[in-house]
């Protein structure tokens, strides 16, 4: 909402409560310090009146006389007796409650009429500034129409029923002063909407004179403080707190308000509002508040302020214009708690913007069990462990893109299951904000056993188990080793659980983070792992026919460090050490590729299988990757761009082979539609294109099986994997278009690609893209759409102009 000008207090507030990712939250008002808190606890001695019904002016006059003899609480002179019996004899039941409520609540200080007054309605001195209806009714100086029409009035009352006046009359005025005023209703079935005490039910709460825009405060703004409510009791002291409160705000020269019976014994309370207006903005600046530290806003964005004001006086539309400049620019950038406290200087011309920025006050880690309550003894895992990933601290300014690194750190720790970030507030002090980080740690400890059966057709085409004994994996691991965040891992798996030692593979994993210290900006995590597993090699498989299949064993250890430079950039290096064995489907050692002939035997004078003649290597290299990923979801779809750069420099100790691979990948997903022109509120993923480039080279004594591929489901699609050809340097290029379904949420594509070998093929010890009688490059094009994980595709292949349908679990790119 507004603020109004420092010299009024505070107006503008924080918003109570921002969870991440959310971000736009209602505004409270507060009430003026430089307006005097009104007294409203002796207005009842000032006014006494039927709630339903007028009564005379000499009855009125004779009430408040002998009240005023019996308590003594005031003293009134028989012409202000009736001054006031001529208003209430004028008036249709329908008089502003400022004056009936309040003590100070007419002329100039009362609550009802606003202004900035010292004086009451009654005896209190009147202010020039302020107004009251009531008051102004009841002044000497008023118009004297409004006299006559009054006196109007009180000759047709002379002829209504002369027990209905007797009886009010002699209605003691302790019980009137009671009575709230309220508009004339016909329906005499709505008599008693009025409790004894003075209260009623509030049907509707209605506003007149409010202006409308961008940045005002709207009617649910305004009201949602307030103590009046449809459909609750309200009495007139809370209704009197309600005009005090809106008019607290400093943005009203006056607010009134009206209560009118409505039907089924309900009322209607609306509140009448008179803009507030200052003279011609002359200069504009805005400054901290409450602080000394510099404010984050450029002064370009100030400067709009003045290039974008209107001429004449400034009002609400004013500061609301204020507001959407400096305010907009903050939650633009993140900042969803910045906003203009108070303004200064509203008399003069002269406007400064008071700006509160949302300073981290405290961090809070919250460890929740399963049904999200605090665990009273807190966590395994340490806070240490969770606050040197927090990307803010105390005393630094608040923004939603840190709250969402958070939240992406702490997940990446492998250590939680669910992780909330929720900023708000500070009760004491809503200027600053706390912050509460909610965990919920997962097992530590898990173990998991994987039974998988190989299917294979029978003679009658039916998909059998190829093996009653099945394979499988066996994994273990521990998340926290030592309550240090430190990761262990292990697991094994076989194709025949009961034969293990033909096709046993296994993998351990152990990463110590923050490796150099806490205070390492870089996060350097320590990485080891031991690793044995059997790959099929691309490299040895025909363009056409049917070939024995290669195996290719690695068996090593990898030990290295992981880098976080930024939010997209992050790098790994690291010493690689392995033992590489090519062997045929028995598990037998080959020396170099086959194929079958016309006869039906293998012909063995295919390329080397490896760098030595024995069909074992051991190498030693030095491995490193760089990779920048700017990419973000938007539906689910990834948006942006992802660069990839990786090189591996042997040892070359003994004879092992020297070489050095090097590649660099590019991939740009670019959202063809701008935010804007989507659906809003559709959870539909926007239209992309993707354009995608890669480049691999080699120098040096390269062995077969490191050979780069073309052909495959992450390579060009269309062909099976290495079909195109097997070279030292590759080039591949895609162009993918990704436009969404409707309903149901995902995309259907169109692609093309291509990849060629440069001409490096015939650069292989053995040639395997000619031998195996490979095209040396190729391209492809198809549609296809994507279900859940699994990309289904129709693919047209460019060389042999064949169609095949082709389904895949993951990405592409």
């Amino acid at each position: 909402m507004l603020g109004a000008p420092a010299c009024s207090g505070a107006v503008g507030s924080m918003k109570p409560h921002v969870q991440v990712l959310n971000s736009r939250q209602p505004l409270r008002l507060q009430t003026l310090t430089s307006r005097k808190a009104q007294n409203l606890t002796s207005s009842s001695q000032h006014c006494g009146f039927n709630n339903s019904r007028r009564i005379n002016a000499q009855t009125i006059c004779k009430s408040l006389a002998d009240e005023g003899n019996e308590s003594k609480s005031t003293d009134l002179t028989a012409e202000s007796m009736l001054k006031k019996a001529a208003l209430f004899s004028w008036a249709p039941l329908a008089v502003a409650l400022p004056v009936c409520f309040g003590h100070d609540g007419g002329g100039s200080n009362g609550h009802g009429g606003g202004g900035d007054g010292d004086g009451s309605g009654g005896p209190g001195q009147e202010s020039s500034n302020s107004r009251n209806v009531v008051a102004d009714i009841a002044d000497d100086d008023d118009d004297e129409e409004e006299q006559e029409e009054e006196e109007e009035e009180d000759e047709d009352e002379e002829g209504e029923d002369d027990d209905e006046e007797d009886e009010e009359a002699a209605a003691p005025v302790s019980q009137r002063r009671k009575k709230v005023d309220v508009e004339e209703d016909d329906d005499d079935d709505d008599h008693d909407y009025m409790t004894p005490e003075g209260g009623f039910v509030c049907e509707t709460v209605v506003a007149d004179g409010l202006p409308k825009g961008a940045g005002i405060p709207t009617e649910d703004e305004l009201f949602a403080s307030l103590r009046c409510q449809p459909n609750f009791p309200c009495t007139r002291a809370e209704l009197s707190e309600d005009l005090k409160t809106l008019l607290g705000t400093g943005l009203f020269e006056g607010v009134d308000a009206k209560v009118k019976p409505m039907k089924k014994g309900k009322s209607q309370v609306r509140f009448i509002f008179k803009e507030k207006v200052w003279p011609e903005m002359q200069s504009f600046t805005v400054s901290p508040s409450g602080g000394n530290s510099e404010l984050l806003i450029p002064k370009e964005e100030v400067a709009k302020v003045l290039r974008q004001k209107t001429l004449g006086p400034t009002g609400m539309k004013g500061l609301a214009a204020i507001k959407n400049v400096v305010e907009k620019w903050y939650h633009d950038h993140g900042f969803v708690f910045a906003y203009i406290r108070d303004f200064e200087g509203m008399d003069s011309g002269h406007i400064n913007a008071n700006v509160v920025e949302g300073k981290v006050n405290r961090v809070n880690v919250v460890y929740v069990d399963d049904n999200g309550n605090p665990k009273k003894g807190g966590g395994e895992t340490p806070i240490a462990v969770v606050e040197r990933e927090l990307p803010f601290h105390a005393g630094q300014l608040y923004n939603t893109d840190d709250g969402r690194k958070a939240l992406r750190d702490i997940f990446a720790l492998n250590l939680f299951e669910n992780v909330q970030v929720m900023p708000k507030p500070n009760q004491r002090d809503d200027t600053k904000v706390d912050v509460d980080v909610m965990v919920k740690e997962r097992p530590m400890k898990t173990a998991d056993v994987d039974l998988a059966w190989g299917l294979a057709p029978n003679s009658n085409g039916i998909p059998l188990p190829a093996d009653k004994v099945p394979g499988g994996s066996l994994t273990f691991e521990n998340r926290n080793l030592g309550k240090r965040s430190n990761q262990f891992s292990a697991s094994v798996t076989a194709e025949n659980f009961l034969e293990p030692n033909d096709d046993i593979g296994f993998k351990v994993d152990y990463r110590q983070p923050y490796v150099r210290g806490t205070g390492d900006k870089l996060k350097t995590a320590l990485e080891g792992t031991a690793f044995n597993n059997r790959k099929t090699s691309g490299v040895f498989n025909s363009g056409g026919d049917d070939v024995p299949v290669v195996w290719v064993d690695r068996a090593g250890a990898k030990i290295g460090f992981h880098e976080t430079h930024s939010r997209s950039s992050k790098a790994n290096y690291g010493l690689v050490i392995e033992e590489v064995t090519t062997r045929d489907e028995q598990g037998q050692i080959v020396t170099s590729g086959r194929k079958m002939l016309p006869s039906g035997h293998a012909a063995m004078d295919g390329p080397p299988t490896t760098h030595s003649s024995k069909g074992k290597d051991r190498v030693a290299f030095l491995q490193a990757n760089i990779t920048r990923d700017a990419t973000h979801y938007v539906n689910g779809t990834p948006v942006g761009a992802r660069d990839q750069f990786t090189v591996e420099q042997s040892l070359g100790l003994g004879i092992m082979p020297f070489f050095n691979k090097h590649s660099i990948s590019l991939t740009r997903f670019i959202q063809v539609l701008p935010k804007k022109f989507l659906r809003p509120g559709s959870k539909a993923p926007p239209p992309v294109l993707v354009l995608h480039s890669r480049y691999a080279g080699c120098i040096g004594d390269l062995a077969s099986y490191d050979l780069y591929t073309l052909g495959g489901p992450y390579s060009v699609r269309g062909y099976n994997v290495g079909e195109l050809a097997s070279a030292r340097r590759i080039f591949e290029g895609a162009v993918e278009l990704r436009v969404p379904v409707p309903k149901l949420n995902t995309h259907a594509y169109g692609f093309l690609e291509h990849g060629t070998d440069l001409g490096s093929s015939k650069d292989v010890v053995g040639n395997p893209t000619e031998y195996f009688r490979k095209a040396g490059g190729g391209s492809s094009a198809g549609l296809g759409v994507k279900l859940a994980a699994v990309r289904t595709e129709c693919i047209w292949d460019g060389n042999t102009r064949r169609r095949s349908f082709w389904a895949h679990f993951g990405e592409r790119f």
